[in-house]
């Protein structure tokens, strides 16, 4: 019995054999036969196009085709289906040519029964898809091994390509390394690099000669081997912040082999394949003449006459000795930002630079910026990163010059770094830490600001840890001559002058003789403009009414304010009445207003918007 439903194609002219093969199939119970009947060659062949054939019972006599020509062209178009042939000649010859030319069996007519051609059919089929099979997996293999004769070839191909290109980038990498040997060794800065345990590991000559030793003496020692105490410990705590992942860039100043130099130098971390820190790479030049050409500020403590100002330089040198916050107080002039520079210059941050920001002198929508920095596109025109001045300041100090005019928000931010010593630029997420000195001056109140609610109190007491007092002008009066014999000498150097100027003869009389509302700075200005007016002699001083500031208040102005009956209403309606004053001066412009009250044109706004006044052209 067949396992499936078959159908077999019957291509035989007698009728009387066609019902015959059937009866015979029937009577065998093979049910599951399908034979389909042609009577002619052509009729058959049409019936195979259609397909759905699985056998073919073939007789070789047929009206339009005879013998061994009628097998062969079935044969031909129809090779993958198995053909039984049927004669009614007993003829071993035919049956083998027959088998010869694609039939799969040869039965007799004559002697067929049912079960006999059951099996033949059976088996023919068996066969033919055991040739197929055999066919397929002969074509499946054929492909596999040219699939993968093709893979061989292709991974040959780029064995072959890879091997070029890494002898390429071999011949690169040694040209690479061969200029940066050339780099390395013939640069005029100082390169070094260390390891995990700050260990000088590579030095180029620059550096050795820097040192005076010998390359092969540096290498392995750290900078305690090669430096002062206090310079070694300051270099190892920037390198452990840089084998944490900062990256730091400073200005300082070193003595080295008995000479003061000064440095710029950066220093980033080393990374290897898979990210991690395995060294520090640091790169130093030598900018000590061209710090020394900015460096016009030259300090005369000593030679000062005033008792006042002993002590005021006193103090001063006391707070260099710490590293506390130091809050200068004084009026505007007086000299705030050079006494800050006294006490950075006598401070352990001495080998750093020095900053100074002019709080008031910033726009607020620039300041948070100018002393964060920013990163590239934290606001419209930002299209670089920017370091802001704490970060400049690494290992130096920076002075907040009028501190008293950080908007509320900086004041906050700026309280968070006092605390922890870290910020994040606008627009930033990576916490930068510092390690500056921070000084602050400012010639306001700020126990008023803060009862105003201008100022934060917490700021002001992180802030006012040691505070200093510089005394007006007018209270050091016996110190004019020093003041204007060192203001002469820079305004030369300034001028490029080929001689020190001096006063004319009764000169210094009207300098001690004047007030002095602007203090240092006024004085400046006054030598300044003698100097440019004197022609290259003597100088002449121009004090008189056009170079005096006259008070803002008027006599009847002042008693009808004291008239008032309370302190805070005293103080509003003076507040008032200088504002109005100022403005009438002015003729309404508000920057020349705020210039006569000595404040910034924010502060003056904040007021005239806080009093309502009017303000008219």
């Amino acid at each position: 019995m067949l396992e499936d439903r078959l159908t077999i194609l019957l291509i035989e002219d007698n009728p009387a054999d066609t019902r015959l093969i059937k009866e015979m199939c029937l009577d065998c119970g093979t049910s599951d036969l399908d034979i389909q009947c042609e009577s002619r060659l052509a009729s058959g062949l049409a019936r195979l196009r259609n397909g759905g054939v699985d056998a073919v019972l073939l007789d070789l006599n047929l009206p339009d085709s005879l013998g061994i020509e009628t097998l062969t062209c079935v044969d031909t178009e129809f090779p993958e289906i198995p053909i039984i042939v049927l004669t009614g000649q007993e003829d071993e010859a035919i049956a083998v040519e027959a088998v010869k030319q694609g039939a799969q069996d040869y039965l007799v007519k004559s002697t067929l029964d049912g079960n006999q051609l059951a099996r033949s059919i059976q088996y023919a089929i068996e066969r033919k898809r055991m040739a197929v099979d055999l066919i397929r997996a002969k074509n499946e293999l054929e492909r596999r091994v040219e699939e993968r004769t093709a893979e061989l070839l292709d991974t040959n191909e780029r064995l072959k390509q890879e091997i070029a290109e890494r002898k390429v980038a071999a011949e690169e990498l040694k040209k690479s390394e061969e200029r940066f040997r050339a780099i390395f060794e013939s640069a005029n800065d100082f390169i070094f690099i260390k390891d995990l345990s700050l260990r000088y590991t590579h030095i180029n000559p620059a550096t050795a000669k820097l040192f005076g030793v010998p390359a092969s003496e540096m290498l392995g020692k750290t900078a305690e081997d090669v430096v002062k105490k206090e310079v070694a410990q300051y270099i190892r705590e920037a390198d452990s912040r840089v084998l944490k992942g900062e990256s730091i860039e400073e200005i300082t100043t070193r003595e080295m082999r008995g000479v003061s130099m000064t440095f710029h130098e950066v220093r980033v971390p080393m990374h290897n394949g898979s990210g991690e820190i395995i060294g520090i790479c640091g790169i130093s030049r030598d900018i000590t003449d061209l710090n020394r050409l900015q460096d016009t500020q030259k300090f005369v403590s000593q030679e000062y006459r005033s008792e006042i100002m002993k002590a005021v330089l006193k103090q001063a040198a006391f707070a260099a000795s710490t590293k506390s916050v130091v809050l200068l107080l004084g009026e505007s002039g007086v000299g705030k930002d050079y006494l800050a520079k006294y006490i950075h210059k006598r401070s352990n941050y001495s080998s750093g630079s020095y900053y100074s920001i002019n709080c008031a002198a910033v726009p607020l929508e620039l300041a948070e910026s100018e002393l964060f920095g920013h990163e590239a596109g934290a606001f419209t025109g930002a299209g670089r990163r920017k370091r802001g001045l704490l970060e400049l300041a690494e290992g130096g100090t920076l002075l907040l010059n009028e501190v008293g005019e950080l908007s509320p928000a900086l004041q906050a931010k700026f309280l968070t770094f006092l605390d922890t010593r870290t910020f994040t630029r606008v627009g930033g997420q990576q916490n930068i830490r510092v390690n500056a000195r921070i000084l602050a001056a400012t010639n306001r109140d700020l126990q008023h600001e803060i009862s105003i609610g201008r100022f934060r109190a917490d700021l002001y007491y992180r802030l006012n840890v040691f505070s200093i007092r510089i005394p007006p002008l007018r209270e050091r009066i016996e110190d004019l001559p020093i003041l204007v014999a060192e203001l002469l000498s820079i305004l030369a150097k300034e001028l490029q002058m080929s001689f020190s100027p001096g006063l004319a003869a009764g000169e210094m009389a009207k300098l001690y003789n004047y007030q002095w509302p602007g203090n240092i700075r006024e004085l400046r200005n006054v030598l300044e403009r003698a100097v440019i007016l004197s022609g290259g002699g003597t100088i002449k001083v121009d004090i008189d009414g056009s170079q005096t500031r006259e008070p803002v208040l008027s006599s009847s102005r002042v008693s009808n304010i004291a008239d008032t009956s309370t302190l805070a209403d005293s103080m509003e309606n003076l507040s008032r009445a200088m504002i109005e004053e100022a403005l009438t001066r002015s003729k309404g412009r508000k920057e020349l207003a705020a210039s006569y009250l000595g404040v910034s044109r924010y502060t003056l706004r904040r007021w005239i918007q806080k009093l309502g006044i009017n303000v008219r052209k």
